[in-house]
């Protein structure tokens, strides 16, 4: 979504969707400083809007509508990110990929619901957990990745994703305190700059490039302490974007932040 119309933003999401044949859809719409719709009101009605055209071609759709207010798991860009969800298929713990499975879990229990095979939302839970733990999900992923012609080793060692040509340069702190807030979407923004992504649409994409989430909101840290880590090509780019990470973490002397829930709400018809 580019342009802040919901007819325009359904219709590019809806007729690709619809054009599948589903039988069911779950859709996870974002809220918060890394959505484009920033405002918990206008995501759902973007929501609502969505499940309503889905519903209305026959197909059962509901939307989840989860916090974006920080990046959702540890790492942003695309080779990152597909590393991390290998990693928690392995069964990984890292806690800064919580989010990121929880949410995972959430859309998979609410899709075996609407598909009929389980009952209801918390049996659908103890199936995909139970299938995530037993190490199924990441040999069907494996299967996946055979199937289109990738290298299916890497879901056995998904170090081999990532580019050790990289630069990897440390972003600190400038004082203690604690991370009161995050600019998610100048960090998308930043990734971007650095050819994680496209400005125009004939530009190339680095799939390797991105940036690792030390620190999440609430997170204690140190003046000169590690808040995350540039994954980039070579020092220039870390020059050119390096302050706009700084800039995107608010650091505050208390910590009276609420807890942040990342299942703001489910719309269904």
């Amino acid at each position: 979504a580019t342009v802040p119309c919901i007819p325009l933003i359904v219709a590019s999401i809806m007729s690709k969707k619809l054009a599948e044949g589903l039988d069911a859809l779950v859709l996870d719409v974002k809220t918060g400083s890394g959505a484009f719709m920033q405002l918990i009101e206008d995501t759902k009605k973007l929501a609502q809007a969505l499940v309503k055209t889905g519903t209305n071609f026959g197909v059962k759709t509901e939307a989840v509508v989860s916090d974006m207010s920080q990046p959702l798991g540890k790492y942003v860009g695309n080779v990152l990110e597909t590393y991390e969800c290998i990693r928690i298929m392995q069964g990984d713990s890292d806690a800064q990929m919580t989010s990121t499975r929880e949410l995972s879990l959430e859309l998979s229990a609410r899709l075996l619901v609407l598909a009929g095979i389980s009952k209801d939302i918390t049996k659908a839970h103890e199936l995909a957990k139970t299938r995530l733990a037993s190490g199924e999900a990441l040999r069907k992923f494996q299967q996946n990745v055979e199937l289109q012609g990738g290298d299916p080793r890497i879901c056995d060692k998904p170090e081999m994703l990532l580019d050790e040509k990289l630069f990897r340069i440390e972003i600190k702190a400038a004082r203690s305190g604690y991370v009161g807030q995050i600019d998610t979407l100048a960090i998308g923004n930043t990734v971007v700059a650095i050819g994680g992504g496209r400005s125009k649409a004939d530009d190339k994409i680095d799939h390797a490039v991105g940036y690792a989430c030390n620190a999440k909101i609430g997170t204690p840290i140190g003046g000169g302490e590690t808040l995350g880590v540039l994954h980039c090509r070579n020092e220039d780019q870390a020059r050119l974007v390096g302050g706009t990470i700084i800039g995107a973490y608010k650091i505050v002397s208390e910590n009276n932040h609420k807890q942040l829930q990342l299942i703001q709400e489910v719309i269904a018809n």
